[in-house]
């Protein structure tokens, strides 16, 4: 679940014009030192009081693209009807201003994600759309995107280390990326070692989350007994959505990463402890379901995880769909659209609408992220889609693939060889009012958790949303129960 702003795009009212059958020139600057070649998307905004931004995934502005190749320094390229647009083309926007904006996406080692370094930007134009009237619109790709430094402090470190298992998967460079957060005693020469929260966010999170105080209040660092916090990139070097440490047949083994060269790397470095109850993992969202996930598969490395609105863990229901048995990922029985995204009671989008978006735009979004954590490799490296994207329809043999992955199912299978290890270690809450319906995949999972005697702790907290889940008396009760673990 995602929304990243044009936070580096700056404003400008250039000029206003009548236009219907728009053309848009964009330039690339003289300062390109190389040819490119990728996608160059045209944003909008029809709110002209704001500057332009990454749509809505639930209710996007209209979006513009064009594939392009062996773009030189200087020279120019048309974006006119015949584009890729969504929801609308270029030549079917209604009369009204709107604010344009290009981006040009040239990096494929990472999601679809705009404001990836290399990429090239514009400025804002602001333009008067009217019917039976034809103008150019002018845009200019001055700037590009750099690499966004991170700012280290007495307590805050961060780390970028080349993971070894990943880039021979991958067959190029990849690397862990993170956040330490150390207690504000930390005494790197004490005699007490400490112990380690590994936190793995959500859609959009990144090390650099921990500069927001929002953040640091929702996981509470600092809180509680006194522990190093490792705030985890779930994105990094991955072209497909979040790897989110999970060993993936598409993605690569991320998770054995984390394991067998993030955790040594963790006790050369520092203060770590060694012993068994020293290392636990928090997750939200899709890192919530990863923390169940790495849990489960490493079940004598962690000593409990706390899942909060984790993605499915059971795919009896998946977002609302039991993929077992329904055949159609948009429509329901009755050939109405599946509604999707909850907000105050009301849908704002259907799953139909969401996907298609994020189809439009390419690489990387959720339900890819999905197919290339569960899924298999198809013959040119992407994951395998799960359905239809057209038309909805469930492919059948690559939900099969995907079982290993349902984690009820894995552990109905595996409880007595993970019994012991796991026994007391699973903590999984979701809202009763979970925006994406995630509370009732939580639900299937601990109904088919209990008969396992496995001691987990399975929550539906009633009125809280996918994020609202978070207050300070559950970020509280969350370290108590970390540190009454602890040795």
């Amino acid at each position: 679940m995602k929304k990243i702003l044009f936070s580096y795009l700056l404003a400008l009212t250039s000029w206003v014009v009548q236009a219907h059958q728009l053309t848009i020139s964009v330039s690339l600057d003289s300062s390109a030192k190389k040819t490119f070649s990728g996608r160059l998307y045209i944003f909008s905004v029809t709110d002209t009081t704001k500057g332009v931004q990454d749509p809505d995934p639930f209710n996007p502005t209209p979006t513009f693209y064009v594939d392009v190749n062996d773009w030189k320094a200087g020279e120019t390229r048309q974006v006119d009807a015949s584009a890729a647009g969504f929801p609308v083309g270029l030549d079917q926007l209604k009369t009204g201003f709107y604010k344009f904006a290009a981006v040009f996406d040239v990096d494929k080692t990472e999601r679809n994600n705009t404001i990836t370094a290399g990429n090239w930007y514009s400025r804002d134009v602001k333009v008067f759309v009217q019917p039976k009237f034809s103008t150019q619109v002018k845009l200019h790709l001055a700037k590009q995107f750099h690499v966004r430094p991170f700012r280290e402090t007495p307590q805050i470190k961060g780390i970028s280390i080349k993971s070894d298992v990943v880039s021979a998967f991958r067959k190029q460079d990849s690397y862990i990326k993170a956040a330490i957060i150390l207690p504000k005693n930390y005494d790197p020469q004490a005699p007490k070692p400490y112990s380690v929260v590994f936190v793995i966010p959500g859609w959009g999170g990144t090390q650099f989350d921990i500069y927001n105080p929002n953040i640091n209040k929702r996981y509470g660092f600092g809180m509680g007994k006194d522990k190093i916090f490792v705030y985890l990139n779930p994105e990094s070097s991955n072209p497909f959505g979040l790897h989110a440490f999970i060993d993936s047949r598409v993605n690569g083994p991320w998770g054995k990463a984390l394991v067998e060269e993030l955790i040594p790397y963790l006790s050369k470095n520092y203060r770590i402890s060694s012993i068994e109850s020293s290392f636990f993992l928090v997750g939200q969202s899709s890192g919530g379901y990863a923390s169940v996930w790495l849990q489960t598969h490493f079940p004598k490395v962690f000593s409990g995880c706390w899942a909060v609105s984790p993605d499915p863990l059971d795919f009896q229901d998946f977002i609302s769909i039991n993929l077992y048995k329904e055949s159609n990922l948009y429509y329901d029985k009755k050939g109405q659209e599946r509604p999707f995204f909850l907000m105050k009671g009301q849908y704002l989008s259907s799953i139909k609408k969401t996907v298609s978006f994020e189809y439009f735009l390419g690489n990387g979004g959720q339900m890819q992220s999905f197919e290339a954590v569960y899924g298999l490799p198809a013959p040119d490296g992407t994951p395998q889609m799960m359905f239809n994207r057209n038309t909805g329809e469930i492919n059948r043999a690559v939900v099969n693939s995907w079982k290993m992955y349902d984690l009820s199912s894995f552990l109905e299978n595996n409880r007595k060889q993970l019994m012991n290890d796991l026994k007391g270690k699973i903590h999984v809450f979701a809202g009763s009012d979970d925006n994406f319906f995630l509370n009732r995949s939580v639900e299937k999972f601990k109904e088919r958790l209990t008969p396992l005697s496995l001691n987990a702790t399975i929550e539906i907290i009633e009125k809280a949303g996918h994020w609202s889940i978070w207050t300070e008396g559950f970020t509280k009760q969350m370290h108590e129960m970390i540190d009454a673990q602890i040795q």
